[in-house]
């Protein structure tokens, strides 16, 4: 919450902002929400068909599997955060991407976040964990291991009934 201005430093006061009441610096005179965190993530297939996958290495659900990608950071687009998270965590490095799907759900962490999935068709590189990643691999559909977050659970449904017209 909101509960000083981080530009004055004042101690914020509930006001009306015309649509409902949120947190306002009196002497700044602005308005803060509470908004969610943009991040992004990577649908990469090897010849196999087979999904690239990262095992996390840090907290929050450490040691399970995710998608390759993170929290978008400030000065970039969702597509060049989705190929920076895919290049830091698993070596691989792809010049562009196709936005598949978006996924959104409350978040302990951040409050929420909104992640956006992009499918990478062509890649490069030596496949390596990295950054947070404990480990990285390819797994058919009926391998993948359970996956950590449900905004990529949601997301991995999306990718299924599109590719491979599974609902």
């Amino acid at each position: 919450p909101w509960n000083h201005c981080p530009i004055c430093g004042s101690a914020t006061v509930q006001a009306h902002d015309g649509q409902s009441i949120r947190p306002q610096c009196p002497n700044c005179r602005r308005f803060y929400y509470s908004n969610p965190a943009p991040a992004a993530c990577c649908f990469l297939t090897n010849p196999d068909g087979e999904l690239l996958m990262v095992q996390r290495s840090i907290e929050p659900r450490k040691g399970m599997w995710t998608l390759p990608g993170g929290f978008v950071e400030l000065g970039e687009t969702t597509e060049e955060a989705a190929l920076r998270e895919l290049r830091e965590e698993t070596g691989l490095i792809a010049r562009s991407a196709t936005l598949l799907g978006v996924s959104t759900r409350p978040s302990k962490m951040s409050g929420g976040v909104i992640v956006l999935g992009y499918r990478v068709d062509e890649w490069e590189g030596d496949l390596k964990p990295d950054t947070d990643a404990a480990d990285v691999g390819f797994f058919h559909r009926e391998r993948r291991p359970p996956v950590a977050f449900e905004v990529h659970q949601e997301l991995l449904a999306l990718y299924d009934a599109i590719i491979h017209g599974i609902r």
